[in-house]
């Protein structure tokens, strides 16, 4: 069905654009913005007071252009919102406050140890009042919660809503996690697998905003990956696009998956405790990630052997990228430290010229991720802002319906 327009939601979305070149490109003056935007000189003006008023940019020096007065050059106000991110794992959460820079204000981390629903939500809430109140803000100054957590999600039977995977957390059958904290939080919560997340926060402030295609691989408790496309995150028609390691595994020799139910599948190459095991049983003790970093400078060969075999299934995996989606570049993020993701990425990057079809003429670019290993928390602390400041082309419909969330709208002034 096609969904008609007016000028009410032409100007919301105008607002948007506005706002986004000055994230983006900023300092800019008012000249400047137009020359980005095409839009009239005096739809600028209007939309600038209009954000000035919200509070959400702010102006800066005077800056000469030639002949006339020196223009006035605006930015963005960082302190114009704030949102908080949450990034729930098997063993741990770790929570962020950010502002509306990207910048991280205060950080929460607790090692965790498969929590039940009831004290993931205490654990939840406590951090989130934590965070506010260290800040020193108030709770209207927060436009919202996002909360990661692994793939694939589940929605329930009205489609209202999405579920945690019960598989990455025995125990949570059809816990509705967002809408339980947005009960008790009184405030919107959007609820995103990890992956997804990490590769929206990545366009939003990392190396993705200046490229308008691509496929982030995110390393967590497992492997996922999410997709921007044309400068917009691409779920999926369940919201679960993007799930690569649960692709079947097709290199001999592999065995079963280590349930002994469900077929084998990548996934289990970069399954983070079945590495600790493996670990334990050559006599090394590890249980972070920190841990397993160190024994990476060590050279210790458990981990280099792991290490070869799990690029071996990545070269695969990015290959399968590549030919599937043809994306500008392919994105290596997630919880693992910048030297193992670099060591994976070399590892990759000698294995392509031998594995890649003869003829391909392009390549898409391999980034590794500005956000480090709180690219997932980053990430969906990114969603609340993305939500309402995006100048994504659903804000031009009448009927828009996000099914993680509860509706949001540009905020009235909430800066300090």
């Amino acid at each position: 069905m096609l969904t008609g327009t007016n000028l009410i939601y032409t100007k919301k979305f105008n607002l948007r654009v506005v706002h986004e070149v000055i994230r983006v490109y900023g300092p800019l003056s008012r000249a400047d913005i137009a020359r980005h935007t095409q839009l009239t000189g005096q739809t600028i003006s209007n939309l600038v007071r209009e954000l000035l008023d919200l509070q959400l940019v702010r102006e800066g020096g005077r800056r000469s252009e030639g002949r006339g007065a020196p223009s006035t050059t605006l930015s963005l106000n960082p302190d114009g919102a704030y949102a908080v991110g949450l990034d729930l794992d098997r063993d741990h959460l770790t929570a962020v406050l950010v502002d509306l820079a990207g910048n991280v204000r205060h950080r929460i981390h607790t090692e965790l140890d498969a929590p039940s629903p009831t004290e993931t939500l205490e654990l939840m809430s406590d951090s989130v009042a934590t965070l506010i109140k260290r800040q020193r803000i108030r709770r209207d100054q927060v436009s919202g919660l996002g909360v990661g957590v692994p793939g694939p999600m589940h929605q329930t039977e009205d489609g209202k809503d999405y579920l945690v995977n019960p598989k990455a957390f025995p125990g949570w059958h059809d816990i509705p996690l967002a809408t339980w904290l947005r009960e008790k939080l009184r405030m919107p919560v959007f609820l995103e697998n990890n992956a997804t997340a990490a590769a929206i926060g990545e366009h939003w402030y990392g190396a993705g905003q200046q490229i308008g295609t691509f496929f982030y691989i995110y390393f967590g408790s497992g492997l996922g990956g999410g997709l921007v496309m044309d400068g917009r995150p691409y779920e999926g028609f369940t919201g679960n696009a993007g799930e690569i390691g649960y692709l079947p595994t097709v290199l001999a020799g592999t065995g079963p998956s280590a349930n002994g139910k469900d077929p084998s599948h990548v996934g289990l190459h970069f399954n983070m405790p079945l590495l600790y095991e493996q670990l334990r049983q050559d006599g090394t003790e590890a249980r972070t990630l920190e841990d397993l970093d160190a024994l990476l400078v060590a050279g210790h060969p458990r981990l280099l052997r792991w290490m070869d075999n799990a690029s071996d299934h990545l070269t695969g995996l990015v290959l399968a990228v590549e030919y599937l989606l043809d994306p500008e570049a392919i994105c290596f993020g997630g919880r693992l430290s910048d030297r193992i993701l670099g060591g994976l990425m070399d590892r990759v990057a000698r294995q392509l010229p031998t594995r890649r079809i003869g003829g391909k003429v392009t390549a898409p670019h391999h980034l590794l991720a500005t956000a480090g290993v709180d690219a997932a928390a980053l990430g969906v602390a990114t969603l609340p802002m993305y939500e309402i400041f995006a100048p994504a082309p659903q804000v031009l419909l009448k009927q828009r319906r996000n099914p993680r969330t509860a509706g949001s709208a540009m905020p009235k002034a909430v800066g300090r």
